[in-house]
């Protein structure tokens, strides 16, 4: 017996919900509850109210799914430094002068 093919819908973050699920408002005015599929929180892709997802559902259960895709759109977050330094005069890879012997 062939696998079930999954059903693929485009919607948009509603509600955030704890343990990474989310309300998910799908065309039609629907909502099905959804978590972060598993390269998504691999990857640490943060998920704010108002992107646009896409989110795989079973045939047999439309309510619930799985988000496997978050646009990339702006998401409103602050833009990171170049370098990755977090704070003014931080530096990357090297110990202070004090602690070296």
């Amino acid at each position: 017996m062939a696998k079930e093919e999954k059903v693929v819908l485009e919607g948009t973050i509603r509600d955030i919900l704890p343990d990474g699920q989310y309300k998910v408002e799908i065309e039609g005015g629907h909502e099905i509850l959804a978590y972060t599929g598993g390269r998504m929180r691999r990857n640490n892709i943060r998920i704010v109210v108002g992107d646009t997802v896409t989110v795989e559902t079973s045939p047999y259960d439309l309510s619930r799914g799985r988000i496997t895709y978050r646009d990339s759109g702006n998401t409103g977050l602050p833009p990171t430094t170049a370098g990755g330094a977090k704070y003014k005069g931080q530096r990357r890879g090297r110990r202070s002068r004090s602690r070296r012997r």
